[in-house]
């Protein structure tokens, strides 16, 4: 059994100026929502074995924001592979990691948070799904998936089940 859990970044800020997409932080609103999907892991006594987190200013300062006075993983990982990433891309990763992880949190973006979504859900290999289900994946959205799959090779072929959603 593999449990995956998707964090889409807190809110952004566009009013503050930045050099690049990359280097953009996130909103006083967006600290806020950070703030509160922490004391929802703390409730539900959330711990993950590895936390992938896209190497972003809004994605990392999402994560000092979830996990301050706390470690919710035994490791963490910040990778490019979740900035700019489709759910290819994602499914790439999720599909090279080590079977010692069981469960496993990735911290990114829309479109692909929300991409790779549907694909573990559905447990298809076909990404051209005209309708999603989420109108869209909410920023410091919370969602965990369980598939009865032995490795992570297996992820997006066979149906997921969602476990839990939670948005502020």
């Amino acid at each position: 059994m593999k449990r995956i859990h998707l964090i889409r970044h807190s809110k952004s800020d566009w009013e503050t100026e930045f050099k690049s997409d990359h280097e953009r932080p996130l909103s006083e609103r967006g600290k806020k929502n950070a703030r509160s999907l922490r004391k929802y892991l703390e409730k539900i006594e959330f711990k993950t074995d590895l936390f992938l987190v896209s190497d972003s200013k809004r994605t990392i300062d999402t994560f000092k924001i979830l996990t301050k006075n706390r470690n919710l993983s035994l490791e963490t990982k910040t990778t490019e592979n979740l900035y700019e990433s489709d759910s290819e891309d994602i499914l790439i990763t999720i599909r090279s990691l080590n079977r010692k992880f069981e469960d496993v949190t990735l911290l990114g973006h829309n479109p692909s948070i929300e991409e790779i979504a549907n694909r573990l859900i559905r447990g298809s290999e076909d990404s051209s799904f005209s309708e999603s289900m989420f109108l869209k994946f909410p920023t410091s959205g919370f969602l965990s998936i369980q598939v009865k799959a032995e490795s992570w090779e297996e992820l997006g072929k066979l149906p997921g089940k969602i476990i839990r959603f939670w948005i502020p």
